[in-house]
């Protein structure tokens, strides 16, 4: 049976090493992030926490869930807790529920290895590389959709991997579930769940009713979920929303700085205002979407000159800093704020019609370029202990220093696996290639195309990115060695 192995004593080995470290982690960065007074208990609270659980503890109070512009995946598991505590004691119950679904997917993803075809070494090494990932483990202790989501994925590509090697309905059934949660945790990994489905008709045997019978199969969870959230939206707003409503929080959306930010996405700029060296702050941007006042500590920063064109000019770029600049005046009254948000909105789609139309292929080519290499950047992200951090100590900058080196290792090996594997398709198990098909989406949507370079999208990625570089060599290893993939 295809879930025989969690009965297996190596197994439990594992699963006891993986909670060992990820418990370490747990707890250095409970401490570090969390631990100091969060409306929700333990945790490390950011901007987009009440975004989450707010609509969640609305319902509870016999009213809809409202505000309603994310799905509510990661709200689901705060609900089963508040029908039982507080909602400190939910926050609190949600970080040891990320931390066990953590540590458990560490060993999941190892048995993903071994489906794969990777030898015992391999899996081994796939095992401990993730368990000491800080970059993954981190988001164990922040109320963040990425360590549900990342775990979500990791259950969900195991179970389509058993459904290939043993046919069983069951596997796919859970695959399915898993899958459908992590769409309604980040509504992107939609695009997971429908390519998993069609690989299912390219790589499953079996007849192409059957193949056909059983990619619906692992969709019927998710295609369940989503009627029920279309039809409570058609409901609420006679709208058919069968995903979010958005990317954006209604508060940003309606602020004076999304214009701006849209405008540095068009043409390829760091938008992320928290950043001290993003494009976006020689704008006189402050942080969040009220605004702060006082100098901000600014990174040398200079004006993005790639955003000019023949009519977009320096003088431009100069006034809509200024008028950036009048909206964070404390002495700038309310309804002058008002006026200058609608005026800088203007100007933004004024120059993103004319970034477009005078410079196409820096609109089209150069600033995705631009926004994929943020992204490897990981614009947005400090140090897993943040800058400065609590606790000064040597451990803590070498902690900071291999995870810089962890990333780039994982990112540039994970990626030319990936590709590695596309040009070799003819030579490797079909489920790596279309593994493979699935990083490179998962990675490349974001800069290119939803324009996108925060981060901590990356992380869910860690894993798989990983696992292509492991089972890489492990086929080098296997090809030197004279033998062959299983």
């Amino acid at each position: 049976m295809w879930w025989r192995w969690l009965f297996q004593a190596r197994t439990w080995l594992w699963l006891g090493i993986a909670f060992v470290v990820r418990g370490i982690f747990f707890w250095i960065f409970l401490h570090e992030h969390g631990l100091h007074g969060a409306w929700y208990g333990w945790g490390a609270e950011n901007g987009d926490t009440p975004g989450y659980f707010a609509p969640i503890d609305q319902y509870l109070t016999g009213h809809a869930y409202l505000p309603d512009f994310r799905m509510p995946g990661y709200g689901l598991p705060y609900l089963l807790f508040r029908l039982f505590t507080t909602p400190q004691g939910a926050g609190t119950a949600i970080l040891f529920a990320q931390f066990l679904l953590g540590a458990i997917s560490v060993v999941v993803l190892a048995r993903c290895a071994r489906m794969l075809g990777a030898p015992t070494w391999a899996q081994h090494a796939v095992c401990i590389l993730i368990a000491c990932c800080a970059r993954v483990a981190v988001y164990d202790v922040d109320w963040f959709p990425e360590s549900f989501c990342t775990s979500a994925l990791i259950f969900g590509v195991h179970g389509w991997l058993a459904h290939l090697r043993s046919d069983s309905r069951l596997a796919l059934l859970w695959s399915g579930g898993w899958l459908a949660w992590a769409v309604f945790l980040k509504p992107v990994q939609a695009m997971w769940l429908v390519l998993l489905a069609v690989g299912i008709l390219f790589i499953a045997t079996g007849n192409a009713r059957s193949r056909i019978a059983r990619a619906l199969l692992l969709l019927l969870p998710f295609l369940i979920a989503d009627g029920i959230w279309m039809r409570r939206n058609w409901v609420m707003h006679r709208k058919l929303h069968p995903l979010s409503q958005g990317t954006i929080m209604p508060e940003l959306a309606n602020s004076h700085m999304y214009p701006v930010m849209r405008f540095m996405q068009a043409v390829g700029g760091n938008y992320i205002h928290w950043d001290p060296s993003a494009d976006i702050r020689w704008f006189n941007m402050r942080e969040g979407p009220r605004g702060a006042q006082g100098r901000r500590a600014d990174e040398d920063l200079a004006m993005p000159a790639f955003a000019l064109s023949k009519s977009i000019t320096s003088d431009s770029l100069q006034l809509l800093a200024d008028e950036m600049a009048r909206w964070s005046d404390r002495t700038t009254l309310p309804e002058e704020r008002f006026a200058l948000t609608g005026v800088m909105r203007a100007r933004c789609d004024r120059f993103i019609n004319t970034y477009q139309r005078e410079r196409p292929w820096q609109y089209q080519v150069m600033a995705r370029a631009r926004l994929t290499r943020l992204f490897f950047q990981r614009a947005g992200l400090r140090g897993v202990f943040g800058y400065p951090a609590r606790t000064q100590a040597w451990w803590t900058h070498a902690l900071d220093l291999f995870d810089a080196i962890q990333h780039w290792c994982v990112l540039i090996a994970g990626l030319f696996a990936a590709f590695w594997s596309l040009a070799k398709w003819k030579r490797i198990p079909r489920e790596r290639v279309w593994l493979a098909v699935l990083v490179l989406t998962g990675v490349f949507v974001f800069p290119i195309a939803l324009r996108l370079c925060e981060g901590r999208y990356l992380v869910p990625m860690y894993p798989w990115l990983l696992l292509m570089a492991i089972t890489m060599l492990g086929h080098w290893r296997n090809a030197g060695n004279g033998s062959t993939d299983t």
